[in-house]
């Protein structure tokens, strides 16, 4: 996972923005995904997660490869095998996909400007360099 650096606002915005789209749709399928999620993050570190350092809450992640989607034949869950099974295949792509949808995360991985908006104009009147 990239350093411990907390997410800026306006980024941390977006992130907020599709969590609350995925909590108005589903039926409350995102809701109950989302709230098993927390109560694991807690179980997990101890205390709030938002509580835990960024160092802490990376540490944490890390060690259950909480941002890992695949699960390996034979691969141990811990003590909340279902939880864990839910957040890595569930969750969090669906954060991490959310994100990286986002202005912010195209951004992230070198885009100057997010599909749907104007670039720069100059750029499209000259040859590429």
């Amino acid at each position: 996972m990239a350093g411990t650096v907390p997410l800026p606002a306006p980024e941390r915005a977006l992130l907020q923005e599709h969590v609350e789209h995925r909590l108005g749709q589903g039926g409350g399928y995102y809701v109950e995904l989302y709230r098993t999620t927390v109560d694991l993050l807690r179980q997990l570190g101890g205390a709030r997660f938002v509580m835990l350092d960024a160092a802490d809450r990376v540490a944490l992640v890390s060690r259950h490869r909480l941002a890992v989607a695949d699960l390996r034949p034979g691969e141990s869950l811990g003590a909340f095998p279902e939880d864990i099974r839910a957040v890595r295949t569930r969750a969090a792509p669906d954060l991490l996909g959310g994100y990286y949808a986002s202005a912010a995360g195209w951004a992230a991985v070198g885009y100057g400007s997010f599909p749907g908006q104007c670039g720069d104009l100059a750029r499209y009147t000259r040859p590429e360099a």
